[in-house]
Parts: structure tokens; sequence; C-alpha cells
């Protein structure tokens, strides 16, 4: 609600206007008064209102010399002047004061409401267009170094948080290029709204100062109070959240944590220390919680790219034989990051020469590389592995589909009625794309691609508007509470539940059991 302040003198006129004036279904409430301009400043100094109804005309100091005042401070305030004075001198003082509206006593209740509705929604649009600026502010700040920054973040409102513990984190959607490439505009937008409204109730006690999109990430600005501060505190609100996005639609996220600085202009050096935090994640894998300071410890290698594997596994393709593909792949990888960690980009760079090798033998055998991967080719779908041990997989399956070319033979059928069996027999449980891939034994973004592939719709998709079909015939039992039902098919979040419930169906899970009364 927005706040409104009266000062006047004649006790008859406050009375009135708190007695004649619906301002609650205004989405407005009087948060104080006072009868004298000395006494008013203090009041409002300290409450901080919103709108300001005043006279002109007060004992101790008139409304002109308390609007001087308050105009001194620079306060995001509308103020109304009120006056039985028709005297355009006051009037024009009062303007070059920054008073908003000035009426002359005396005016109905329906005309004092008018201009304080006038004020509010002029309220409304400085303080959204405000609101952009300032987050369009900081993240130039979080984006680039003050340095290298031309822009001036000194009318930034930042006394609603701490400046000396500020910190930037990073959620990052697991399979994310994957799951939108799959998935379609409004499934992408639910998914994005979904994952921001949980972040913002979940993380709301660490006070997010700013939030906005990156790619296929959510990049947040924190000041957790000094009383919110412990990494213990923050590490187990960031698991509530990392698992009820997991449990409530169905894939896991990994978050990046940067460090902790002491002032605004330094917020980028806690960006770059949570980005690189993330490239972890290519080795970690996914569904992890990464700080920024533990990241020093993994030993940077450099090793030899492992030739003696690359021929095994040639000779192994040209004698038909797939039985030790999985052990030549495992020591490939072996070999590179043996002694510490290699960098993506050289993981990268390797796999896709080996790759090159393969597409010899593809070339020579009559076949086409593209076609042992959809949607994208396979050197795309190296490139958008997330994890080293997806990358490996997606390796495997690339040539377990060049041997069924080979042998003319197709296991997809089978691979996705031994999934599609898991989710109806699991539907109610924490079942996510990584441990239905787990089950049937193939990558998770192996296990998307067929589903999409084989189904014409992907897996949270299926599965949701599963769980909607079971959660409709146990919504026709009476006895049943909503919450109740969402858990018994699989939800942990019955808003969440509600809403996906509405997307399907179009009506709340309570409108629905209504229409069945009826």
């Amino acid at each position: 609600m927005y706040k409104l302040f009266l000062v006047d003198d004649e006790i008859e006129l406050v009375e009135g206007l708190k007695e004649l004036v619906d301002w609650k279904n205004n989405d407005i409430e009087i948060c104080g008064e006072a009868n004298n301009g000395i006494d008013a400043l203090g009041k409002i100094l300290t409450l901080k209102p919103d709108i300001v109804i005043m006279d002109i005309r007060m004992p101790k100091m008139t409304g002109l010399e308390l609007l001087e005042k308050l105009y001194s401070k620079a306060l995001s305030i509308k103020y109304i002047i009120l006056s039985g004075y028709d005297d355009f001198s006051y009037a024009k003082q009062a303007i070059n004061l920054s008073a908003y509206n000035y009426l002359l006593k005396p005016c109905r209740p329906s005309e004092i409401l008018e201009a304080v509705l006038e004020a509010k929604s002029k309220l409304i649009e400085e303080r959204s267009k405000e609101k952009i600026i300032q987050s369009n502010v900081l993240k130039e700040l979080i984006l680039n170094p003050v340095s290298n920054n031309k822009t001036s973040y000194t009318s930034l409102s930042i006394n609603n948080f701490e400046q000396d513990n500020l910190q930037i984190i990073i959620l990052s959607i697991d399979h994310s290029t994957i799951i939108y490439n799959l998935f379609d505009n409004n499934d992408i937008d639910f998914l994005k709204d979904s994952i921001k409204n949980m972040t913002l109730e979940t993380l709301d006690c660490l006070n997010i100062v700013n939030l906005f999109e990156e790619a296929y990430n959510l990049v947040l600005l924190i000041a957790p109070r000094s009383s919110f501060a412990t990494g213990t505190q923050i590490s187990a609100i960031l698991l509530k959240l990392k698992d009820l996005i997991r449990s409530s639609l169905g894939f896991s996220i990994t978050i990046a944590i940067g460090k902790t600085v002491d002032k605004l202009e330094a917020i980028n050096l806690s960006y770059s220390s949570c980005k690189k935090a993330l490239e972890y994640k290519f080795f970690l894998g996914e569904g992890n919680i990464i700080y920024s300071e533990h990241i020093s410890s993994y030993n940077i290698v450099s090793n030899p790219y492992p030739l003696d594997e690359e021929l095994k596994l040639m000779s192994y393709l040209r004698s038909g034989s797939i039985d030790d593909i999985h052990s030549i792949l495992e020591r490939f990888y072996s070999k590179l990051c043996k002694g510490g960690l290699p960098r993506k980009k050289t993981i990268q760079s390797y796999t896709l020469s080996l790759l090159g090798s393969i597409n010899k033998f593809c070339i020579e055998s009559d076949i086409d590389i593209s076609s042992l991967s959809k949607p994208a080719s396979p050197f795309d779908v190296i490139l958008q592995c997330e994890t080293i041990n997806e990358l490996k997989n997606q390796l495997e399956i690339i040539i377990s589909n060049l041997f069924d070319k080979i042998n003319n033979t197709n296991k997809n059928n089978s691979l996705i009625k031994l999934a599609l069996d898991f989710i109806t027999s699991n539907y109610d449980k924490d079942i996510t794309l990584e441990s239905v891939a787990k089950e049937i034994h193939f990558t998770p973004g192996y296990v998307s691609q067929l589903f999409k592939q084989e189904t014409g719709i992907n897996f949270l998709e299926f599965l949701h508007k599963y769980r909607i079909e079971k959660s409709k015939a146990l919504l026709k039992n009476k006895l049943l509470k909503n919450y109740q039902v969402a858990y018994m098919v699989g939800y942990t979040n019955e808003k969440h539940f509600s809403k996906t419930f509405k997307r399907y169906t179009g009506l709340t899970p309570s409108q629905y059991k209504a229409s069945i009364v009826s």
C-alpha cells in the first residue's frame, strides 16, 4: 500500500478525510497526521510517506516553510497543497518547491481522492523508471570493471542494502542447450518464470538487490544482512532452492557463488570469480554448489593428445567390435586429466580431433556422420556438452549409433518404452530427466532427444501431462485437500502444482473440483 500523511490544524477536515474517503480499496493507508509544521516535519522524516497533503496556514511552521525543509531532503514524496487562500503567489512558491498539486478549500473528498490517485500513478511511473535505470546501472557494474565502465553509479539508491557484504550468485540450468532446443517458446517462458519466482521467494532473506538473465543463466546480486551472512546459512538456503527446482520442474541446476566484496565498485570481481567457478561445472558435473574460493585448489594440467587410444579406437571400428569402446574412451580422457584438470577448451579440441578421425571412417564407410546425432551434428553436440561426463557419453552414443548404422539395428523403440514405463511407475516420486536417464543407462541429453524424436513432446511436458491427468482423478475425492493431491502426484510445492494444473487445464485445482460438483 501507498502511505498518505495528513498535515492540517483543522481537526474536522482531517477526521473527515479519514472517514469519508475509501482509502483502503484504493491501495492507500493513512500512516500519520500532524496539526502543525514542526510536528509534521519530524513524523514525515521518520515515517517516509509516499504522499503528503498539507495546509498552507499552520501554527509554528507554515506549509510552505515545511515544504522548503522537505524539499532540501530530496525525498521521493508527492506533496499536495490544500489551502483556502486563493493567492497565485502561494501556488507559485509551492510549485517551485516541487509540490505536485495545489487544491483550494473548500473541496470535495472526491476531488482530494482524485488528486491523491494522480500522485500515486505518477509515483508508480517514476519508481518503475527508476527501478529499470538502477537495474541497468547495477548490471553494467556487475558485467564490467569500474575502470572500463563509463556508467555513473553515484546516483543509485543504495541505502536499502549494506555495501560491505555484496556477492554474486549464478544459477545455471543443467542440460540447458538441449532443454531450450527441444522446448517451444511457451515452455521456455514458463520455465523462466517458474525459476525466477522460486528464486525470489526462496532467497528473499538474502536480500536480492538485482537479478537478470545471461544466456541460460540467472545472475543475482545479493546483499545479505550481517545477521544472515554466514556461509553455512547461505549454503542451506541455496540447497533448499536447488531441491525445490529439481522436485517441481524435473531438472537440476548448478549454483556458482562468487567471492564477497565490500563495495559496489568491486562487484565485478565477485562476478568474474563466480563465472570462473561455474566453468568447473564441466569437470565436477551438474547439480552442485560451487564456491569460487574452493577452485584455487585444482591443479591445471596440459597433457599430450592420447594418440595411442585413438589408434585403438579406430582399430575396433574397422574390426566391427564395440565391446571395448567404453574402456578406450575412459582411458582417453583419463590420460588427458592425469595429475589435475585440463582446460575445458583443451578437452573440447582433443575430442573434436578424435571425432574428425571418426568422420574419416564414416566417409570410407559411406555413412553421413550428421545422421549419428539429432537434432544437431555430432560436432555441435560435443561443443554443447556442459560436463565432461556428458561429453564422454555423447561420444559413446555417437559411436554406438555408428555401429547401429553398420549393423542396421535400431534400439530406440525399446529404450523409449523403458523410459515411459519408468515414468508411469514413478510419477509420484522425485523423478527427473537425470533419474530416467540413469535407469536406462543413457545420458540425459540423449534421452531428451530420443523422447522428443519418438513421442513428439519433450520429457517435462509428458511428465506434467501424466501427473495432471492422475491429479484430475484424485480431485474427485472431496476429502483430499489440494496440497495432498499435489504431493500424491509428485509435486512438493502446492503453488507450482496449481500453476501447472491451470496451464494444462485452464482451471485451478479448486475451480476444477468445483466444476465436478456442479
